[in-house]
């Protein structure tokens, strides 16, 4: 076995120096072609067969070669592997292990080739610096000047292969052979090259330090671009390989003022060349085929106008900052007519982050987009994120949400005026739906099968596209994301899944006899309608599953008042009594079940939540129980009408007195018996309904149970006198029904009837024009 020998004469590597640049600069010393110096060194393939390819030993070094190569020239094997792109294998670019060759698909790998800075040529002597052969190298923060990346003689990419092979090397000098005469070499100098000179605040000069420093420093992580990734540290190979993403798309896409704020006129002239030329292989022909987004661009003011715009979009802190500084590009995507769609932006780079795709995703609708993907990537949120796959996590937050969200959220969500008819109950199972899809990939028809919701496909979808009209839609969405993190990340303390599976087909949890027990302990003097029992049951149902009424099973024996859309009234009749029994009967039924949970619950708003003015609907801590009280008391008798005296919606009133009960049994009783007693004084129901208030159906209704007979109808023909007036005032004067109803004596049903028998043809509805 023969001894290594050390080289005669040895040369120390200058700091940032590659493998071959320090080889040459031996050879040189020592008056030896490279291909000896590289034999005596141990390496071997100074000129690779394919000329695409620099020799392997300058893309990684083996065990072997480096032990040999330390031993040798008395050099440390970690400086010799710094030398080599293998130092940033993993990080900046990635390197085939088993070939030793750059994956030119991945991070802008480049094969081979160089660019240059004339002036560090010039101080070093000839000596290439490593980092230059980066795609993410193009520009000189010490000189403060763009790369050049050609010769400015032959017009060759420099060390775009073996450059010496039997002769000695000349350092600073192109070694390109000539196309005419292959004997003949460049021998062009340099270090003479013209490179651009950029100014201190140019903004190509800030990315490349900013770059320089992500690149070159030790870990492999970063926590710098908290806008994008958060506050958790990414790999910085993710990070450049976003920053490449983007730039690809901006040289795609940007206009000459897009680039303009990150280039001067001469360096965007540069710029557009390069994207409107075709591509050029390193073998010195032009191609005329489309430029993948994974190639590598060869301008370096190209590469560096791109990567200042990525830079500038992408490494904000705050989320917010992100988007509006990418807002331009998703411009420039939309006014192009593609790559709008989720799907679309995920094609631009398999090494795309889900952050990224997210953040770009969250620009495109800023303003208004798609309802289903801005909940799936909670693009409303200052933190999108890539929807999960599968049914896991929208199955977990369905057992911690009820059919029917919550009433307190519901009014905050829901508009009072609103182009559409939104309707209480519907709104609230809307929403519900609309929550299981935040950050999943699931379909309307998913969620409703997961929450066991019902309503006609039609109904969920006009109502959510009602909502998400509105010019509070996007806060609307952002409040469900929120919602949606609150309960993945604090969770619920009732599981409604167990409860809908538990009491979900109970159609009877009071038995009427308890019923008439506690409505007879209530106080109340006249005799209870049957369907009261029903409405007890369900609010019982609605209370422990948390489900709309119309989802409960019809009781086996029903009366024929017996109508759900009676059951609001039933609510706001309710005796603070009657509400305590039937809670307390609540509690027993969770008990018999063995389940210990709270009775009901809500989540509170977030502390992220928007501001008041933001959000369409009232807080319902914005009106005092005692006020509602108070009006009640002075003889609102209905929701509706509370609701007019406070200039607020029904559905606030229900709510506060759902949870502040207040007995109105006295203030019904006194206006029954002036309901009676002027009906037995004579007067119709119609003239009590305007005397006192109230409709005909509900005053016929209480005399009945108060054991008053109805008066016959007097007969059709008894305001044939009247017919005549009837005509004159609904033709001539414009009256309304309601007002010729008032003037005669009669009700409405029946001037409605007197115009039809006589042949008037009615109005349309609604509000006439004003006559100028």
């Amino acid at each position: 076995m023969s001894l290594a020998r050390t080289l005669p004469l040895r040369i120390e590597p200058v700091e940032g120096e590659g493998l071959d640049s320090w080889l040459e600069a031996m050879a040189c010393r020592n008056r030896a072609p490279l291909t000896q110096v590289a034999e005596a060194l141990g390496l071997s393939g100074v000129a690779p067969q394919n000329p695409l390819m620099n020799p392997p030993w300058t893309i990684a070094l083996t065990p072997a070669e480096c032990a040999h190569l330390a031993l040798v020239t008395g050099t440390d094997s970690g400086t010799l592997r710094r030398m080599t792109l293998a130092r940033w294998h993993g990080k900046a670019l990635f390197i085939d292990s088993h070939r030793r060759r750059v994956d030119r698909r991945r991070m802008w790998g480049r094969a081979c080739g160089s660019r240059f800075c004339p002036a560090c040529l010039k101080e070093s002597g000839g000596r290439w610096q490593l980092s230059w052969r980066l795609a993410f190298t193009f520009a000189c923060t010490r000189h403060r000047m763009l790369l050049a990346d050609t010769c400015p003689s032959c017009g060759e990419i420099p060390r775009s292969r073996g450059n010496y092979t039997g002769t000695t090397p000349v350092l600073g000098v192109c070694p390109t052979k000539s196309k005419d005469f292959p004997l003949d070499r460049c021998q062009q100098d340099l270090c003479e090259a013209v490179a651009v000179p950029l100014a201190v605040d140019s903004p190509i000069l800030l990315a490349q330090q900013q770059l320089t420093e992500l690149i070159e420093n030790d870990p492999l992580t970063t926590t710098d671009f908290e806008g994008l990734y958060g506050s958790t540290s990414v790999a910085i190979s993710q990070v450049l390989a976003d920053l490449r993403t983007f730039a690809s798309r901006v040289l795609a896409l940007a206009h000459d003022d897009d680039l303009a704020r990150w280039g001067a006129d001469d360096l965007v002239h540069r710029c557009n060349a390069y994207r409107q030329a075709p591509l050029t292989t390193y073998r010195g022909r032009r191609e005329a085929h489309t430029r993948g987004a994974w190639v590598a661009p060869t301008d370096a003011a190209a590469t560096g106008i791109a990567l200042a715009a990525a830079l500038d979009g992408l490494s904000r802190t705050d989320p917010q900052d992100v988007v509006d500084r990418i807002a331009w590009l998703t411009d420039r995507l939309e006014a192009k007519g593609g790559g709008v769609a989720h799907c679309d932006i995920e094609k631009w780079s398999a090494e795309a982050s889900p952050d990224l795709v997210a953040m770009v995703l969250s620009a495109v609708h800023r303003s208004q987009g798609r309802r289903a993907v801005r909940l799936h990537y909670r693009t409303t949120t200052g933190r999108p994120q890539r929807p999960a796959k599968g049914l896991q996590l929208p199955l977990a937050r369905a057992q911690k949400t009820p059919v029917s969200l919550w009433d307190t959220w519901t009014l905050r969500l829901m508009p009072s005026t609103c182009r559409g008819n939104l309707r209480w109950s519907t709104v609230q199972q809307a929403l519900a739906v609309s929550t299981l899809q935040v950050g999943a990939w699931i379909n309307l028809s998913q969620a409703q099968k997961l929450l066991g919701n019902n309503l006609p496909p039609k109904t969920l979808s006009r109502t959510l596209e009602t909502l998400h009209t509105h010019e509070a839609g996007v806060e609307i969405l952002r409040a469900l994301t929120l919602l949606a993190n609150l309960l993945d990340h604090e969770g619920s303390p009732i599981n409604y899944a167990r409860r809908r599976k538990v009491f979900g087909q109970r159609a009877e949890f009071v038995t009427p006899e308890d019923w008439l027990e506690i409505e007879r302990r209530s106080g109340r003097t006249y005799p209870v309608p049957p369907s009261h029992v029903h409405h007890a049951n369900r609010w019982i149902y609605q209370r422990l599953t948390g489900n709309p009424v119309r989802l409960m099973r019809v009781a086996p024996i029903r009366n024929r008042d017996d109508k759900p859309k009676k059951y609001p009234q039933f609510t706001f009749d309710l005796h603070p009594f009657e509400v305590d029994e039937l809670t307390r009967r609540c509690r027993q039924l969770l008990s018999e079940e063995s389940i210990v949970e709270p009775l009901s619950w809500e989540p509170a708003f977030p502390v992220e939540m928007p501001a008041p003015v933001n959000l369409p609907g009232v807080l319902l801590e914005s009106i005092h129980h005692s006020k509602v009280h108070d009006v009640i008391l002075a003889g609102g008798l209905s929701a509706s009408a509370v609701a007019n005296v406070l200039n607020t919606s029904a559905a606030h009133i229900r709510c506060i007195i759902d949870r502040h009960p207040l007995s109105r049994r006295e203030i019904l009783e006194d206006r029954n018996e002036k309901w009676r007693q002027l009906y037995l004084a004579g007067h119709s129901i119609s003239d009590i309904g305007r005397m006192v208030g109230g409709s005909h159906p509900a005053i016929a209704k209480e005399l009945r149970q108060m054991g008053v007979e109805i008066r016959s109808r007097a007969p059709k023909r008894q305001y044939e006198r009247l017919t005549q007036e009837v005509i004159h005032r609904y033709t001539h004067l414009e009256e309304s029904l309601q007002d010729i109803a008032g003037a005669t004596g009669m009700c409405r049903a029946t001037v409605r009837n007197i115009l039809e028998r006589e042949g008037v043809s009615r109005r349309p509805c609604g509000r006439r024009p004003l006559q100028k």
